[in-house]
């Protein structure tokens, strides 16, 4: 799909800029935070989810600790508490800098392998920012049934583990189920194409899309 809006970098205290993707759309949009995996990048991060959003969504993608600094390279997040705390601050600074071009809820969270990871770590509060995740090839360490209860009490709606390896999919079945009996509504999608968000994966995770969204009017088309 032909974008419509504009990247620029967003300015965020005590952190590096992260990516700000924001459609043409005056109406409010709701707000997707997407996280990269350990030596990625948040350009990347953020043209993955334009695509999928289909200027549906506000993107803004935290970019992280350098992996080295003596040189130009990808970046990371140092534990899941780093990560939340960065989430936070690119929440503020984007609802800071676009005003009610937010919409106040409804958002989703994603993230790639450590940013599934180290999201799932500290997502459970925060289901009223984020009752929409995708977790791609991660995210299924953290939980519990408490984090499940929590995730649900704060506002969770619905969890999308997406896996492109036999291993994802089989760790992920525990945790969906849990969410499941939280009363969060959960599913594990599966293609086989090795730990990677793109080819096969990305299709899942666009076909996963309409029942993730389900119901939320904000998710509407232009």
């Amino acid at each position: 799909m032909k974008s419509s809006g504009a990247f620029s970098e967003l300015e965020v205290a005590g952190h590096e800029p992260a990516i700000l993707y924001v459609p043409a759309s005056e109406r409010p949009l709701p707000l997707i935070v997407a996280s990269h995996g350990a030596g990625g990048v948040a350009e990347f991060e953020c043209e993955y989810w334009r695509q999928l959003s289909e200027d549906r969504a506000i993107i803004v993608c935290p970019r992280g600790v350098r992996t080295r600094n003596d040189q130009p390279s990808g970046y990371f997040y140092r534990t899941h508490l780093t990560l939340e705390t960065e989430v936070l601050a690119v929440v503020a600074a984007a609802r800071r800098t676009l005003g009610e071009r937010v919409a106040p809820d409804g958002g989703l969270y994603a993230g790639f392998s450590q940013g599934a990871i180290m999201g799932a770590g500290m997502i459970a509060p925060h289901g009223a920012d984020f009752p929409h995740l995708v977790l791609i090839e991660g995210g299924y360490e953290y939980w519990s049934p408490q984090k499940a209860q929590q995730f649900k009490a704060s506002g969770g709606r619905r969890v999308v583990f997406v896996c492109g390896t036999p291993w994802c999919r089989d760790h992920a079945q525990q945790p969906a189920q849990w969410l499941v009996q939280a009363g969060v509504e959960a599913r594990v999608e599966f293609a086989l194409a090795g730990h990677t968000p793109s080819g096969p994966v990305m299709q899942v995770t666009r076909a996963a899309l309409p029942w993730l969204l389900a119901g939320d009017a904000r998710w509407r088309s232009e």
